[in-house]
């Protein structure tokens, strides 16, 4: 369809709202994982952290665009990955 973007899948669970917060928790029990951050700069991203099961914490990023939400929201906030990397480094 015209202005459809070709990334764009329905009927992938990360194209609806619940749906990364889904993902994050299928994987969670699918392989394991005790701890999950999600990085975004969107709500659908932290809203991952907001169910049971989700991400453990939640990185907003405003790189692009701040989004009060987002930065209001956020476990964290950075604007640049350098940010985020450096702090990474002494783990």
């Amino acid at each position: 369809a015209a202005g459809a973007s070709p990334a764009h899948a329905p009927a992938e669970p990360t194209s609806r709202a619940g749906g990364k917060a889904k993902v994050v928790a299928d994987l969670k029990a699918s392989r394991g994982y005790s701890t999950v951050v999600m990085i975004g700069d969107g709500a659908t991203d932290m809203e991952a952290r907001d169910v049971p099961g989700g991400a453990d914490a939640f990185i907003g990023f405003g790189g692009i665009q701040v989004r009060d939400k987002v930065k209001a929201g956020a476990d964290w906030f950075v604007t640049s990955f350098d940010e985020l990397m450096k702090a990474l480094a002494g783990c």
